[in-house]
């Protein structure tokens, strides 16, 4: 018998139900709200190991029961009597789709628990639930009552991000160049897990005992980023970058990921331009190649940009045309591309598009914005497959 779950996604959603999909080919996810997504899953133990392998879900809640036109007097004391299962409950209470119904004031559900006499705490947030820095340092429930149409669920959260975990790989490992830019590991770890469920669906035909553990290339790996995420998966890896000082990083990180997680890892790293890589240096065809080529100036001149993005189409060109030397049949690639939009013009790379076709590269999607707030250069996240000529 399956439960009902809701993973709360991030900042860009139509990025998180992708990796969600990808992460869960096989189940049926309904946006419940713009924030919400449900889906059927046999455990709370499955749902929890899910959610750990995403990058862009914030929480993942079970739903504990669901009524229909409730009266708020009847849902205070289903909170209060779900409550009373646990001695001296320290709690907090979430609302979401219940902005046109006044909030449900804590004390009165304090009150409920004393007519039980147990002894209760709250712990005050906002409306829309408490920050993964609480949830993580505080030991407490957390409820989530849910309003959809003429239905009000009641969820209580399993998991939230531990934002532990993600600060130490993005600000702790030994090496990082934030003068070049660095990719955000929540947005590799999405990225990964979008190759990695594309690769699944390409090898669908594949029996079970003979399908492997796939193998993923980051030919610019800058410091690691998507090595460490994919690690994080248990991927065997390899990363290469023009940059000597990347490559040294890249490795000192490698050794601190494996001391750190006591891990017994299955990664390399090589000096190469991406444009060059061969498969000598790699010794096994790639599967995955997920990467943040270089994409330019971070705040160019609206003068410069024509010529700029000439150069990057030449690069992008040249690294495509290279990598068909590198690639497994069936491979899969998720790689960002740069977009700028200066006044009514646009910059991008869609005109590359077409003419990778030749090369043996389909899209199996439409790009994904990703970018942060006033962000000159924007990131379009692109997903290929590739086979062989």
């Amino acid at each position: 018998m399956s439960n009902t779950y809701y993973f709360l996604i991030g900042r860009t959603p139509e990025l998180s139900i992708q990796e969600l999909k990808s992460v869960l080919p096989d189940q049926e996810l309904i946006q419940f709200t713009e924030e919400l997504v449900r889906a059927e899953l046999e455990s709370d133990e499955q749902a929890m190991t899910l959610f750990k392998q995403l990058g862009g879900s914030l929480k993942v809640m079970k739903q504990v029961g669901v009524f229909n036109l409730v009266d708020e007097e009847s849902l205070l004391d289903y909170i209060a009597a779900y409550l009373a299962q646990f001695p001296k409950p320290t709690f907090a209470i979430a609302e979401i789709n219940r902005q046109n119904i006044p909030k449900i004031e804590n004390q009165f559900i304090k009150n409920r628990l004393k007519a039980r006499n147990i002894s209760s705490r709250f712990i005050e947030g906002s409306r829309s639930g408490l920050t993964a820095a609480v949830l993580t340092h505080q030991d407490l429930i957390e409820l989530v009552i849910i309003r959809m149409d003429e239905d009000t669920m009641f969820t209580h959260t399993l998991a939230t991000q531990d934002i532990d975990d993600w600060t130490r790989r993005d600000r702790v490992k030994p090496y990082a160049d934030r003068k070049k830019g660095m990719l955000p590991p929540k947005l590799a770890r999405m990225m990964t897990n979008l190759a990695r469920g594309n690769w699944k669906r390409e090898q669908r035909l594949t029996p079970l005992s003979q399908l492997k553990t796939p193998f993923l290339y980051d030919p610019f790996c800058g410091s690691g980023t998507v090595l460490l995420e994919a690690l994080m998966l248990e991927l065997p890896v390899s990363g290469s970058d023009i940059d000597q000082d990347a490559v040294r990083g890249t490795q000192n990180n490698l050794d601190w990921f494996s001391q750190m997680y006591q891990s017994q890892i299955e990664a390399a790293v090589f000096y190469s331009d991406a444009t060059l890589v061969t498969s000598e240096q790699l010794k096994t065809p790639v599967d995955l190649l997920v990467t943040e080529p270089f994409l330019g100036k971070p705040n160019p001149q609206e003068i410069q940009l024509p010529n700029i993005f000439k150069g990057l189409e030449k690069l992008y060109w040249g690294a495509f045309r290279q990598w068909t030397k590198i690639l497994a049949d069936q491979a899969v690639l998720v790689i960002i591309f740069p977009y700028v939009e200066a006044g009514k013009t646009v910059y991008a790379l869609e005109k590359l598009i077409d003419k990778l076709a030749v090369l043996g590269y389909t899209p199996v999607s439409e790009p994904i914005m990703y970018h942060r707030p006033q962000a000159v250069v924007q990131r379009q996240i692109w997903q290929f497959v590739f086979h062989k000529k």
